[in-house]
């Protein structure tokens, strides 16, 4: 059966249209607040405490790689487990494991293994306030709960002063990772 146009027009305004959503769909930021784009996701698998696959709404399934943090490693090819990488990995695991977040990208999206970069929001904020951030960041709160180290890579650096101070702070209390040293 073929189907005839009577306004040539039409097929590239579909096409048009096709490609815009389809566009537009991939990340579909959500504006929270003026200075935060969010990106709602699920969390579908943890690797580790910085690194988790998240499902998009259109059903792309993405690595990523947490901006900011360095957690122990659980299965690195050659240093294998790190002190303190199961107990970051299940923290991880018990704060994420199929929960809806939402992914805030910085200005670097990819990193030299093609993971995705992302900051990791347990819920939408208000604001990027400190308070927000040490609630409701999931980055911020491995960091504050000494499952992870401060590691700055250029040029994903918008939380990097708080982040700093998160560090500061766990190892000042000897928590998580701290503790051992």
């Amino acid at each position: 059966m073929q189907i005839v146009f009577r306004n040539r027009l039409l097929p590239l305004i579909i096409v048009a249209l096709i490609i815009i959503t389809i566009n537009g769909c991939i990340f579909s930021p959500e504006i929270v607040t003026e200075d935060l784009e969010l990106t709602r996701v699920r969390v579908t698998r943890i690797v580790d405490g910085d690194t988790v696959y998240v499902r998009f709404s259109t059903g792309l399934e993405e690595k990523v790689r947490l901006i900011g943090v360095d957690a122990p490693e659980i299965n690195h090819p050659t240093k294998g487990e790190e002190p303190f990488g199961v107990e970051s990995a299940e923290y991880a695991y018990n704060l994420l494991d199929n929960s809806v977040a939402w992914l805030e990208f910085d200005e670097g999206e990819r990193d030299q293994y093609g993971r995705m970069l992302a900051y990791l929001w347990l819920e939408k904020p208000e604001a990027a306030s400190e308070a927000e951030i040490r609630a409701k960041m999931f980055n911020a709160r491995l960091l504050l709960d000494g499952f992870a180290r401060q590691v700055i890579f250029q040029p994903n650096v918008k939380y990097v002063e708080y982040f700093s101070a998160f560090v500061n702070e766990a190892r000042r209390d000897k928590r998580g990772l701290w503790a051992e040293e």
